[in-house]
């Protein structure tokens, strides 16, 4: 029987990993740095294994500092794909099942030094990609997404700040940065792309122009056009700025100056009011004409007010008038109806609609359209004499979905389909297919062959709805600064070989600073109206721990689940309660060790023996010897030793037994020695593990070549957990 655990499945696990520390009743985790002491061979280190005593008791005891990961620390990651020119991108597909082994999205750095996230909607039939998307073409809410000059088709999913993106991206991931305009303007269903397999052949129905004249006869929908393929300018030649005759050339049509001029003071024109530009494909300049082709621009309103000048021959004069050759628009009644009519440019770019009817009357060419939808408005007309026409084979699309339109872009040169483009993406779609249509051309008897295509659909949400899910985000990255000493909060020296998560520790000394404490008949109260061993909550944090000792200011608590939170003594919502006594206070300060800064970001797990004193003058202590106290039988591995001025503390890892602070008063010494150094010495008092031991629960676990920390500098610890 085959079974399937989908790849949704795993970012799912990867998701509730990540919620774990943003819901309300979160969990707490928190990174931490172990084993000071060598592997047999520290360039290669062991891999981790399983068992209870090596992914479970032996970190405990190997386990030097921690720090808590903040929700700013985690990130969902994806593969670092960074675009690179050359390369062939697969494009997305619906129906692809190994979708996620294929490079189907890019990163790209911005100039500003973000970076973008784009998915491949289209790869130009296999083509290499050589244009690299920016952000800086597009929007968010784009409903047509960037084609670039290689005719890649991308969609933005997102952009990564540089500095998120330093903090958690490695040589394999790079981080998920969640955009809100990006996924609040996702269409489910949406038909974004439509691939051609084989484009069919005699499709001749295609044409291009301006519109000549609206709302013919006093009906929106009808259109008279003419084509723009050629067109006939006459011109005046400007002798003050004459540089030569036009040649065959590419030109530049100029507006005016702001002052309502053509020329300046000297003759020039206004060469930065360039509306439009085309190709001259035959200059006469004796008869101050040319014929040009591929005009792109805004002027047909008024031609005597433009200047054309000539890119290579710099050649200058002012237009008298432009006469369109409609010779390339068919003189056949509706031959094309049924294709698309699709507004390229100027006025009511964007609008599509599919012909009814093809009109032509002697040298009139006009079109009725089935809706005049984008066209015009109950106001008036939307499109002009500046709006740009192309008429192309319809595409229907037919499924569960509704409104998605496209139109066939045509290679006439063997009259075959190309591409597809979607003038309007539709919603709703599960399954859909496409028909082209309405681009029968007449030849003879022959009609066009149908193309052969397929519709691609949007993830569900659509496009940049869950980029987790779309992206298959199976991983999530976990990046935490260990700052020096954290401000005196954790150990800045010697090494570590071992770096892991802790999740849900006990904390196991909290000294609580009280305020304002009330007894069960609201009576002022004090420290000493908690019960010793009793259950101290706060409901608000979900902190709560036992009581072990208590004044009339202090709590210490043990074994301290979650954090507590501080407040102000009038306010009612952060007050902790006893279970037993009833008696309630609000948390001024804490600390949860016995440095007077500690608090829940950061925990110290080294056994420090304070009031160290060295009692041997010809041996010293080494950092990571093992040391024993011999009338106890308790034992540890000393990381590092502190006798400057104010404190003299050597701490341990690996603590095992009970280990005996000496008596000055009944002058009772208990000595401990180094196996290796013979150094021997005593302390009067000890502090710590902040954590108590074996509580919580390691979640991950990763063996590495020893790293050297210091006081001056920050190991930023990068984590990739897969599921």
């Amino acid at each position: 029987m085959g079974k399937l655990v989908t790849s949704n499945f795993n970012s799912h696990n990867a998701k509730q990993f990540v919620e774990s520390l943003n819901e309300t009743a979160n969990s707490l985790y928190y990174v931490f740095l172990g084993k000071h002491t060598s592997f047999s061979d520290d360039n290669t280190p062991p891999t981790q294994n399983n068992s209870p005593q090596d992914a479970y008791y032996q970190p405990y005891r190997d386990m030097i500092y921690g720090k808590q990961v903040t929700t700013s620390d985690i990130k969902h990651m994806i593969a670092n794909n960074a675009w690179s020119s050359g390369t062939v991108y697969a494009q997305y597909d619906h129906t692809d099942g190994d979708l996620k082994n294929k490079k189907f999205f890019v990163h790209v750095e911005e100039a500003n030094g973000d970076f973008s996230v784009f998915k491949c909607l289209g790869n130009n039939k296999g083509a290499l990609s050589v244009d690299k998307p920016t952000a800086s073409e597009t929007q968010p809410d784009d409903d047509i997404y960037i084609t670039t000059t290689d005719r890649y088709q991308w969609k933005l999913m997102y952009e990564v700040p540089i500095a998120t993106y330093n903090k958690f991206t490695t040589s394999k991931k790079i981080p998920i940065v969640p955009h809100a305009n990006v996924s609040g303007n996702a269409v489910s269903g949406a038909i974004d792309f439509v691939t051609v397999n084989t484009g069919g052949s005699r499709y001749n129905s295609v044409a291009n122009g301006i519109v000549k004249v609206t709302n013919v006869g006093g009906n929106s929908r009808m259109v008279e056009i003419e084509s723009l393929v050629s067109a006939n300018i006459a011109f005046t030649q400007a002798d003050s700025n004459d540089s030569g005759d036009f040649q065959i050339e590419r030109i530049d049509f100029l507006g005016k100056h702001p002052n309502g001029d053509l020329y300046d003071s000297s003759g020039n024109p206004n060469l930065s009011n360039n509306i439009a530009n085309s190709v001259v494909v035959e200059a006469n300049n004796a008869s101050n004409s040319l014929r040009v082709v591929d005009i792109a621009g805004n002027f047909f309103g008024d031609t005597t007010q433009v200047v054309v000048r000539g890119q290579t021959s710099t050649s200058t004069a002012q237009i008298t008038s432009l006469t369109s050759d409609t010779s390339s628009l068919s003189a056949n009644t509706d031959f094309y109806k049924g294709s698309t009519f699709y507004v390229a440019a100027g006025a009511g770019a964007g609008a599509a609609a599919q012909i009814s009817e093809y009109i032509v009357t002697g040298s009139a060419r006009r079109v009725l359209l089935a809706n005049d939808t984008g066209f015009a408005t109950p106001s008036g007309m939307i499109i002009d004499s500046t709006s740009r026409f192309e008429i192309s084979p319809s595409v229907t699309i037919s499924g569960d979905g509704q409104g998605a339109e496209g139109r066939a872009i045509v290679n006439t040169q063997i009259g075959s389909v190309d591409t597809i483009e979607i003038t309007k993406r539709g919603s709703g779609y599960t399954y859909a297919d496409a028909t082209i249509i309405g681009n029968t051309g007449i030849v003879g008897s022959l009609s066009a062959d149908n193309a052969n295509v397929n519709v691609i659909i949007g993830p569900k949400g659509g496009h940049g709805s869950d980029p987790i899910n779309e992206l298959y985000s199976d991983t999530v990255g976990i990046s935490v600064d260990f700052t020096n000493s954290e401000g005196g909060n954790v150990p800045a020296n010697n090494d570590f070989r071992q770096i892991g998560i802790l999740k849900d520790p006990l904390f196991s000394n909290v000294v609580i600073t009280l305020d304002n404490t009330l007894t069960t008949d609201n009576a002022t109260g004090s420290g000493t109206s908690f019960q010793d061993e009793e259950v101290v909550t706060q409901s608000t944090s979900g902190a709560f721990g036992i009581v072990s000792a208590r004044s009339e200011s202090l709590l210490n608590l043990s074994n301290v689940y979650g954090q507590f939170v501080t407040s102000a003594s009038d306010t009612t919502t952060h007050r902790i309660v006893g279970a037993t006594s009833a008696t309630s206070s609000t948390v001024a300060s804490f600390k949860t060790s016995d440095k007077s800064t500690s608090n829940f970001t950061t925990y110290d797990q080294r056994f420090r023996l304070t009031g160290f004193a060295q009692t041997t003058t010809d041996a010293a202590f080494s950092i990571d010897e093992p040391v024993i106290q011999a009338s106890t039988n308790a034992t540890g591995i000393v990381h590092s030793i502190n006798t400057g001025a104010g404190a003299a503390v050597l701490t341990i890892t690996n603590k095992k037994g009970n280990w005996l602070a000496s008596d000055a008063a009944s002058g009772t010494d208990y000595t401990f020695d180094g196996s290796l150094s013979g150094g021997a010495g005593t302390f009067d008092d000890t502090a710590g593990p902040d954590i108590v031991p074996n509580t919580g629960e390691i979640v991950y676990l990763e063996n590495v070549s020893p790293i050297t920390r210091s006081d001056d500098q920050t190991e930023r610890i990068k984590l990739m957990i897969e599921f």
